[in-house]
């Protein structure tokens, strides 16, 4: 009886190796891709709590050929912004705030608009906020072109004289809504982002590897450095602001299991906010947004999947909780070319009943900052002509009091240009009436006083839609 039960439990133990070495091999077949002579990847899994694969691949560090580990830290990118929203409840659990108040209770230099914007629509991205980045992006200087600190983000967000929609009325991601819920946190608590998190999150949960990047100037052991490639060659690509909150968040993939446990332990919040992190929330009418407090929700391959990615730079993340088989994936690249949703879909597939699809990890890094609608005339050909003298009704000097910026549009060989600063031109295509566009710099349009002169324009980016600009008096200098 006793060799029986013996032999039974070798048998089962020697069935349940083969199935991890299985899956070890598929998850290790998703990233053949990554060599060391490339930037790459660090990639983690757990079930039930317990970690059943953490390997990492390509270099982080090219001129020095230093190894990604499962120690390196990278930047999480948007991943982070789940710490912002569980600071929020956290201070809502403790009775600080609520969900409910008036953003403005907190930030009266915030403008105050057709309606109040609540707390809980800054976590659900549904305040209508415009952007940080797409504003400042319209002043001819996005993100990754010069420096930015926490105060020149909340600075921008404050002179906006209008908002993306009625709040409540849509869902519009913006970071500017983590940026607010930060100023919230540090109000209330009267402690900075980095020593609130750290005291309330960090150190409980043993995530001793895990900081801000709140001054992009530090030196912090074990990082690596992010690259994109261009035309084959590999180039720095590093995020050089202050700015956190709404991404930022330096970390590993070992401290993100551990932060992904909170799903199942319930060490920090009680029933009811352990709940509303997951719980999507709903438009004015009733519609789900897909997205709850710095999570989304969705659903993958029947099963339901709780997660968040992240893009800053270039750094990529992926973390991912899949409920019903208490399943965490975590992926962190330093590599901006690198897919970190479809690759960490695959990798959860592996875990979900499904055979993953193999689908590219890398992909070419395609940004615009046109909305949709733009890019997709551009690409159906609905460009219409205009005679070089009625675009000369267009030319002036145009401000904006919302971004401080002067716009000098003027004609030339027959199109309508605009220039922002010296060597910072572009064209404006004609859409149709007095509305142009540009594929990288948004929709203009035009706008008419009761004589039918041009006095303004409104321009409209992703994120960041109808930022005003009038029309300067022939002379007037600012």
């Amino acid at each position: 009886m006793k060799k029986t039960l013996l032999l039974l439990l070798t048998l089962i133990t020697f069935s349940l190796k083969a199935q991890e070495n299985d899956t070890t091999a598929k998850i290790d077949a998703l990233f053949a891709w990554s060599h060391n002579e490339m930037p790459g990847v660090a990639v983690a899994v757990s079930i039930d709590g317990r970690v059943i694969y953490n390997k990492a691949f390509g270099l982080s560090n090219l001129e020095y050929q230093v190894p990604n580990t499962t120690a390196t830290l990278f930047e999480a990118g948007s991943v982070s912004k789940q710490f912002v929203a569980a600071g929020i409840l956290l201070l809502a659990q403790e009775g600080r705030l609520s969900l409910e108040d008036d953003v403005r209770k907190y930030i009266p230099e915030l403008r105050e608009y057709e309606a109040p914007i609540t707390i809980d629509m800054l976590l659900s991205h549904t305040s209508g906020v415009k952007d940080w980045g797409a504003l400042y992006s319209l002043t001819g200087w996005p993100r990754t072109t010069r420096v930015y600190t926490q105060e020149l983000g909340w600075d921008i967000i404050f002179k906006q004289s209008g908002l993306n929609f009625y709040p409540g009325s849509q869902y519009s991601y913006s970071n500017s809504n983590y940026m607010l819920l930060v100023l919230i946190i540090e109000r209330v608590s009267g402690k900075t982002m980095a020593r609130f998190t750290a005291e309330a999150f960090f150190e409980p949960l043993g995530m001793t590897s895990t900081c801000w990047r709140d001054n992009h100037r530090a030196v912090v052991p074990g990082r690596s450095t992010a690259y994109t490639s261009r035309n084959g060659v590999y180039l720095l690509n590093m995020p050089f602001e202050d700015l956190h909150g709404p991404g930022g968040l330096l970390t590993t993939t070992a401290d993100l299991l551990r932060w992904n446990n909170l799903f199942r332990n319930h060490l920090i919040f009680n029933k009811e906010y352990a709940s509303d992190r997951i719980t999507e929330r709903k438009l004015n009418d009733g519609q789900g947004t897909g997205y709850a407090a710095g999570l989304t929700i969705d659903k993958v391959y029947g099963y339901e999947q709780i997660a968040h990615s992240g893009y800053t730079a270039g750094y990529r993340a992926w973390l991912a909780w899949y409920p019903q088989k208490q399943l965490s994936v975590v992926i962190l690249s330093n590599y901006a070319q690198f897919n970190p949703v479809d690759c960490g879909r695959q990798v959860a597939a592996i875990f979900l009943d499904q055979e993953p699809h193999q689908q590219p990890a890398l992909v070419p890094q395609q940004e615009t900052r046109a909305p949709q609608q733009v890019v997709a005339a551009v690409e159906q050909g609905k460009i219409l002509k205009k005679q070089e003298a009625d675009l000369s009704e267009y030319a002036g000097n145009y401000y904006s009091p919302d971004i401080e910026t002067i716009y000098r549009l003027f004609v030339q060989n027959a199109q309508l240009k605009v220039r922002r600063r010296a060597e910072d031109v572009f064209t404006l295509q004609h859409l149709s009436g007095d509305c142009f566009i540009s594929e990288e710099n948004g929709e203009f349009q035009f706008i008419r006083n009761r004589k039918g002169r041009v006095t303004g324009f409104k321009v409209s980016v992703s994120r960041a839609a109808n930022v005003p600009f009038n029309l300067l008096p022939a002379g007037f200098h600012l």
